[in-house]
């Protein structure tokens, strides 16, 4: 090796962590946002972004224990969210079309201030010019839908 070998590879860009979850399929780490898997399912929705905010060891047990009872509660959410966006399409004088799920952040679960604000994001067809979503922080009691260009 050159002796300025052995110097730049301290400064040698590693591989991003990967992770086969069992719940949350396969993760890639980012120092920034946490674990990050593209290509999730949820809800039938498939291609989705899951963000889960974790630190490098991965996700937590509780971490896994909420988003095991946010999925089984389809049947009640699926509609209050929607309802939520499509609230905000309406204000906007947005043109009604169908909605689909495109991404879904589970936060730390922590005492911090963002701690425990889950967000779902939507697509809106035909729409290219707003994202919107619903967000959480009481563990889906209680949805407030926004728009974001």
């Amino acid at each position: 090796m050159k002796p300025s070998g052995w110097f730049s590879s301290l400064f040698k860009r590693q591989p991003p962590r990967r992770l086969q979850h069992t719940v949350f399929g396969k993760l890639v780490f980012s120092r920034h946002d946490g674990w990050i898997n593209k290509d999730f399912e949820l809800w039938g929705f498939k291609g989705i972004e899951l963000l889960l905010q974790a630190g490098k060891d991965g996700p937590s047990a509780e971490q896994e224990r909420a988003f095991r009872l946010f999925e089984g509660q389809r049947q009640r959410l699926l509609p209050r969210c929607l309802a939520e966006v499509d609230k905000v399409r309406a204000e906007l004088g947005v043109s009604p079309s169908s909605f689909v799920i495109t991404g879904i952040t589970i936060p730390e679960l922590s005492a911090s201030p963002h701690g425990r604000l889950w967000t779902l994001w939507f697509d809106l067809a035909g729409d290219d010019h707003f994202m919107y979503g619903v967000q959480t922080d009481d563990e889906w009691l209680t949805l407030t839908g926004f728009a974001d260009d």
